[in-house]
């Protein structure tokens, strides 16, 4: 890679840094846990997206792929434990959408219905199973009625208050929230970096001001967003829900393309970055 290109790249890497370094000094992350991470990133796309099928994703492989040391590869290999997924971010979203969303579970006008927790068809045990595998129902309604998405009552059925998961960002699951949210959106602006010509990118736009709001207007602004980008969500959620390819109609894994959209309201509260941190991802 020519200097001209890299240098501009690892300023802006520095700078995309600055929220996500501010979350880990406030929780006391150092950076040398913090390294390790980086150096499972590095091995995690080396192996997963660089390595040839055909060929053994040796240590010495992917440590020339990486500039790794061959110990440092092994080592962070060893420290990657199982996977335990436990309830989980998206195993809660399919049940939410489950619930909201399956003609079985949802009433007149299409409100989702209140449930029994137990039962072997059209209970909340049921709809868990339905949507979200082995994971235990007790696990994942606890979760649920925790942030309020969900509460149980007492004869024993199941009502659901709010078909969007909010957790709290020091949750395990909030953490996962918080990866997958960044993880998303810079996959997409690298997509859109590597596009070949005009309209060939993802869909990726904003909107801001270019002198400031008012502490009114912006309070006008926030609920504006709130109205309406709920709104457009679930008109999303809903076309998702009812193209989605479930049951015996699944897709094999290699042509199923798992997708969705992302709003998030932005507030600039740093100086802006020099004139060679910035891009114009406009597709």
């Amino acid at each position: 890679m020519s200097e001209n290109v890299k240098k501009p790249l690892l300023a802006a890497c520095r700078y995309l840094l600055h929220p996500l370094v501010r979350i880990l000094l406030r929780h006391g992350v150092s950076y040398g846990e913090f390294s390790d991470s980086v150096r499972g990133a590095y091995i995690d796309i080396a192996q997963n997206e660089l390595v040839p099928p055909d060929r053994p994703q040796t240590e010495a492989r992917i440590a020339i792929l990486t500039g790794l040391t061959k110990r440092e590869v092994l080592r962070i290999r060893n420290l990657d434990g199982e996977d335990d997924d436990g309830v989980g971010l998206n195993r809660i979203a399919r049940v939410l959408q489950g619930w909201s969303q399956d003609p079985q579970y949802l009433g007149p006008y299409g409100l989702p219905l209140e449930v029994p927790f137990e039962g072997a068809t059209m209970s909340f045990e049921e709809l868990v199973r339905k949507y979200a595998g082995d994971v235990p129902a007790r696990a994942l309604l606890e979760e649920l009625v925790r942030v309020n998405a969900a509460i149980e009552m007492d004869d024993g059925y199941v009502r659901l208050l709010n078909r969007t998961y909010l957790p709290s960002p020091l949750d395990p699951v909030g953490l996962e929230r918080l990866g997958n949210v960044v993880n998303y959106f810079i996959d997409t602006v690298d997509f859109n970096l590597q596009k070949k010509r005009q309209g060939e990118g993802r869909f990726e736009r904003y909107a801001m001001t270019m002198e400031g709001l008012s502490p009114q207007a912006f309070q006008r602004f926030d609920a504006l967003i709130r109205e309406k980008g709920q709104e457009l969500l679930e008109v999303l959620d809903d076309w998702l829900g009812q193209n989605e390819t479930k049951g015996g109609h699944k897709l094999p894994s290699s042509d199923a393309i798992k997708t969705g959209v992302g709003i998030f309201h932005f507030i600039e509260k740093s100086p802006s970055p020099p004139k060679d941190e910035q891009s114009d991802f406009e597709n």
